[in-house]
């Protein structure tokens, strides 16, 4: 009736205008808000303190979690492997760049492909016989890995640096902007904000590769290996090859990981790399959403901003929202007694509220909530056979479907007539 609002859900037409809208709007919308961030500092608005060098230094990591949370998706969400390793490979690929640079005097950028060359062979070489074992026995076997990976980089101190860590000399390797870049002159901010185009460059790549990959055969496959392992193995899928391939991949995104924290910042130290990174990175592919490649976009943000907030508001409530401050205003002063642990019990605390309300994921919990306020209403191409499309230059027949003019009939069959 006239008067009254609109029911909820909105249905759209797939295919329709609406519906491409409804598709292309939140994209436009997120690759927006990335191009935006290299020039809020000239515009004058910055949510989020996004025009101090700090805060793109952490934007920074964000983009190199993604990735390793990334790869690590292709092991436990799309090839049903449960891997807790995945921090060694990070590590791999950050100290193998360190060590290029800081002892041979190559560029940060010159040591991309080797990162990527040796995380790959180090990760066939692990994945082969790793594929081969399931479920928890593969969770202890790399998980052991997280946990051997920093003693090896004690050990052998001389290459690594050992517990003072390892990195090149100051002022040596600087990242430096061209100066066709809009930023090249805003002082302090031009290098983060230069390092940051590149991971954005880096990291919109391999998210485009992972897509291919997973929509490509041997993607389908590793998908029928997940959900039936015995089918697949019927169908001529070998099971093993395929959970390899996805290991190896892996292996080379945790890698390329480590590549761009030290394009970030060229440090490298046993305790950036230890088994509570290996559990915090399967945690952001939980959070984020399994088998969801765009949810670890939302799994790096909380892997590094959620520890951050609640250390920083800890302490010092001022900086929280007013609303939140009025809320969690009680439960500090409850847990006061509790000293410097009260940032470890609101952590987690504020992941299981997460799990909670997000059962499926970020994305999931985003999907459901968008299916709330609009329904796609499914045009499958047979329904074309049924209804032309308008303007059509059709033909009816008896059946009272239709056939484009000019289409060709079968050998050895009549034209219906129109009677």
């Amino acid at each position: 009736m006239a008067g009254r609002g609109r029911r909820l859900p909105i249905t759209l037409r797939e295919g329709s205008t609406a519906h491409r809208l409804y598709v292309v709007v939140p994209w436009v919308v997120a690759v927006g808000a990335i191009a935006y961030v290299p020039f809020a500092s000239q515009v004058g608005f910055a949510p989020g303190s996004i025009d101090q060098p700090f805060r793109i230094g952490q934007l920074n990591e964000v983009i190199a979690y993604a990735v390793a949370i990334l790869g690590l998706n292709l092991v436990v969400g799309f090839s049903g492997q449960l891997s807790l390793g995945q921090s060694a490979f990070v590590g791999l690929g950050a100290y193998t760049t360190v060590v290029l640079v800081a002892d041979h005097g190559w560029s940060l950028l010159a040591t991309l492909p080797v990162s990527a060359l040796v995380s790959l062979v180090v990760g066939l070489a692990i994945g082969v016989p790793a594929s081969r074992i399931r479920g928890p026995y593969l969770a202890v076997a790399t998980l052991a890995m997280a946990y051997v990976f920093p003693q090896l980089v004690l050990k052998y101190e001389s290459l690594t640096g050992g517990v003072n860590g390892k990195g090149p000399a100051r002022g040596t390797v600087d990242m430096v902007p061209p100066s066709w870049v809009p930023f090249a002159d805003t002082g302090r901010l031009a290098e983060p904000l230069w390092v940051y185009s590149l991971l954005v460059v880096v990291a919109a790549v391999l998210f485009l590769l992972a897509r291919n990959f997973v929509h490509s055969r041997p993607g389908r496959a590793l998908l029928a290996v997940r959900d039936n392992p015995a089918s697949a193995s019927a169908s001529g899928i070998d099971p093993t090859l395929y959970k390899a391939i996805a290991f190896a991949a892996s292996a080379v995104y945790g890698g390329l990981a480590g590549w761009m924290l030290m394009l970030n910042r060229p440090f490298a130290s046993d305790a950036q790399f230890g088994t509570k990174v290996a559990i915090f990175l399967v945690v952001g592919v939980v959070v984020g959403g399994t088998g969801c490649l765009s949810g670890a976009v939302p799994g790096a943000f909380v892997y590094l901003f959620v520890p951050y907030f609640v250390a920083e508001w800890t302490y010092d409530q001022s900086g929280m929202p007013p609303g939140l401050r009025q809320v969690m205003r009680p439960v500090f002063r409850w847990l006061e007694p509790a000293g410097t642990t009260i940032s470890g019990f609101l952590f987690g605390a504020t992941l299981l509220l997460l799990m909670f309300l997000l059962p499926g994921g970020f994305i999931d919990g985003v999907r459901r909530a968008r299916r709330r306020i609009v329904r796609v209403e499914r045009h499958p191409g047979w329904l074309a056979d049924v209804h032309p499309p308008a303007g059509a230059p059709d033909v009816a027949v008896r059946t009272g479907g239709w056939r484009p003019r000019g289409r060709a009939r079968a050998r050895g069959t009549r034209a219906p007539s129109a009677g």
